[in-house]
């Protein structure tokens, strides 16, 4: 996947790392070259639960300078403002039938991709997402971010091509406690 906003884009590549009866790991990488190159995965915990919706569990990070992965405090999964990953990604799709749109053919780089088209609004920003069971498992074709309160709602994120037998980089057994520069990078308190 390609991610932009307006000062830089970001290669994004999505997996699945792992999966258990009661759990979904998945797993993100962002790279981006220049004069400084840039890599951080990130690896969150979906807790599968029958009669309930889907629910991240724990997270980690593992920023390119740093030998380890980092535990993600809760309270990253408490602040947020706008539209959470678990509003719409892996969430039974009876639970966003309000959010649906139709049905579209979506140009990617990836080519010409049949999807359902939704928005998701939730205070002050709206995000359009075309998902498709074309790409699976992830689903996602393309989505589109925009907040009025923070710029960095604002994004796009668009299917580049589909990733086979990635290995996850992040190891949740070896992650550690979140260090402070960690944390002032992630605006977490």
């Amino acid at each position: 996947m390609k991610t932009k906003n307006s000062n830089e884009s970001v290669d994004l590549s999505i997996y699945i790392a792992s999966r258990k009866d009661s759990s979904l790991n998945v797993e993100m990488h962002f790279a981006a070259d220049g004069l400084v190159p840039f890599n951080q995965w990130q690896q969150y915990i979906f807790k599968l639960q029958e009669s309930k919706p889907i629910a991240i569990n724990q997270g980690y990070v593992l920023i390119n300078s740093n030998s380890k992965p980092e535990i993600m405090p809760d309270s990253f999964f408490q602040n947020h403002d706008g539209v959470k990953l678990e509003d719409f990604l892996f969430i039974d799709p009876n639970t966003i039938k309000e959010d649906y749109v139709g049905e579209e053919l979506v140009e990617v780089q990836a080519g010409s991709v049949k999807a359902k088209h939704f928005i998701k609004k939730n205070n002050n920003q709206v995000v359009e997402y075309w998902i498709s069971s074309e790409v699976d498992p992830i689903g996602l074709v393309k989505l589109v971010s925009k907040g009025h309160k923070e710029p960095s709602q604002n994004y796009t994120i668009e299917l580049k091509s589909l990733l086979e037998n990635v290995a996850p980089s992040i190891n949740p057994n070896e992650a550690i406690k979140m260090k402070e520069r960690t944390k002032k990078q992630f605006k977490i308190k």
